[in-house]
């Protein structure tokens, strides 16, 4: 029955795949490729195949994609029972108790993503729930580590794995001044870790952990900010795959890294100087833009371990981000008397040209 079921939700993640892949740059589409690869193949994550062998697996995927256009989804079978791909709750009530978790939701383009991994740990935080994965039995192009759904939160171990090992590797990380902190204090050196991964394990593995940790705080920051919750899905539908989709998706984890409940407040609770300075030294684009306090407080407590300049910045995003949210929740109330393509404007005009964007 097992079997059976890990093949449905397979399907279902070669259809999620399929849908995604147009939603990713090229650059981006070939790292998600590799990865994707390489769980199939059950390498390690710097574990390199032979390219001849991954460039025939890229054309094989190709084609299979080709082959699933306007495929339908699978529904998920568990003896007489069935269920759709997205009754996520009805589904882990079965799967929980014999140590398997199951993961559905919308990524990136408001695509579909599907996972199905090996329970390593529930918590119960509040209101949210948190699914930590061990080893995945079934996953997509996404691999995204973490995310949540409404007050369910997913981290998973394995995908963290490949993507830090891919930031790790990459050659433009080598003079990243941010990078080397935060791997001093786990006593790793970037060159050595990349010449013998096998060696380095145990430190590995505690910095992983320590992502992990973070990560989930991220999520935790996500789940419970109230500032957004009218405007972004409102956003999403309206203005999809745009500058402003991009912007407002920045905004929402800005203020997961700065709220009470977030990644930041969590780092400064206990004093994690190794996971600040992975936080500083792989910002996505648009925190430089939206979090302007950040890096010159974060330098301070490098320098001066001076956490509480850290934690009086923190709170200074804090409020200048949810006074932009209040904004655009206002903006977006205006459907009476604004028209979609004139709200885009007023937004790009107020929030998105003094940012450069």
């Amino acid at each position: 029955m097992l079997r059976g079921f890990i093949r449905q939700v397979r399907w279902n993640c070669r259809l999620a795949s399929a849908g995604g892949a147009g939603t990713y740059s090229l650059c981006g589409l070939l790292l998600r490729l590799r990865q994707l690869y390489k769980w199939e193949h059950g390498l390690k994550p710097w574990q390199e195949p032979a390219p001849e062998a991954v460039l025939a697996w890229v054309a094989e995927q190709e084609r299979l994609w080709d082959s699933l256009e306007d495929a339908p989804w699978q529904p998920l079978y568990w003896g007489a029972g069935s269920f759709e791909p997205q009754e996520v709750d009805a589904v882990n009530r079965l799967l929980l108790p014999m140590g398997l978790a199951y993961g559905a939701g919308l990524s990136r383009g408001l695509k579909p993503t599907f996972f199905l991994g090996e329970l390593a740990e529930v918590r119960q935080q509040g209101e949210l729930t948190i699914l930590i994965l061990g080893q995945e039995l079934a996953r997509d192009l996404d691999g995204t580590p973490a995310l949540c759904q409404g007050s369910l939160i997913y981290a998973r171990q394995e995908a963290l794995g490949f993507y830090v090992w891919d930031r790790l590797s990459d050659p433009v990380q080598q003079n990243n001044e941010f990078l080397k902190t935060a791997l001093a204090g786990y006593r790793l050196r970037l060159k050595d870790l990349l010449r013998d991964p096998e060696a380095h394990q145990d430190r590995f593995q505690a910095l992983l952990a320590g992502e992990l940790e973070a990560a989930i705080r991220h999520e935790m920051g996500e789940a419970l900010e109230p500032s957004l919750r009218t405007a972004l899905p409102t956003i999403l539908a309206t203005y999809p795959q745009t500058r402003v989709e991009h912007w407002a998706r920045g905004l929402k984890d800005a203020l997961a890294e700065v709220n009470e409940w977030g990644r930041l407040t969590y780092l400064i609770e206990t004093r994690n100087l190794s996971s600040l300075a992975l936080m500083l030294a792989w910002r996505p684009g648009l925190y430089p833009l939206l979090l302007t306090e950040l890096e010159p407080a974060c330098r301070q407590v490098a320098a001066q371990v001076d956490w509480q300049a850290l934690e009086e910045a923190r709170i200074q995003a804090l409020e200048r981000l949810r006074g932009i949210a209040a904004g655009l929740t206002g903006l977006l109330q205006n459907v009476d008397t604004l028209t979609a393509p004139q709200i885009l404007q007023r937004i790009e005009e107020q929030y998105l040209a003094p940012l450069g964007i």
